[in-house]
């Protein structure tokens, strides 16, 4: 079944199209511009989006307020925990933020905090220090 082409506006009354648009996020006065499918309409601007749009969306609104605040971004937290060799459910037992906080931060529907940020970075620059945490791995012992 193919999803209809028009509907009413919830806010206005006016037509709503299914279609792509430009759309922007915007955080603390910074913008990034995308191309988004959803429903747009064409008399008050309202726009509503689901499922794929939407999350592509939140997305690109993390990766700015990601680089605006000076963090890691879904695809750099995923790098740094795949560099201590963590598993997600692993990284969020032993860094914090619990099982589904890496599957989150790297899904980008959660932005990573400031501090947990620096310690991945920090753990990332030097994978050695991650066993001096409690519950990590240990280094095997050469003899």
């Amino acid at each position: 079944m193919s999803k209809l082409k028009t509907q009413p506006c919830p806010e206005c009354g006016g037509e709503m199209r299914y279609e792509k648009h430009a759309d922007e996020v915007s955080y603390q006065g910074h913008t990034r511009k995308l191309k988004t499918l959803g429903w747009w309409c064409s008399k008050c601007g309202e726009s509503i989006l689901e499922g794929a749009a939407l999350h592509a969306t939140e997305k690109a609104f993390l990766e700015l307020k990601a680089e605006i605040d000076g963090v890691l971004g879904p695809d750099e937290v995923a790098a740094a925990r795949e560099r201590l060799g963590l598993s997600q459910r692993r990284a969020g037992a032993i860094l914090g933020g619990g099982p589904r906080a890496f599957q989150k931060y790297e899904a980008g529907s959660q932005a990573v905090s400031v501090p947990m940020s620096r310690l991945l970075t920090l753990l990332a620059n030097d994978p050695k220090r991650l066993q001096e945490l409690p519950g990590a791995p240990k280094a095997a012992k050469r003899g």
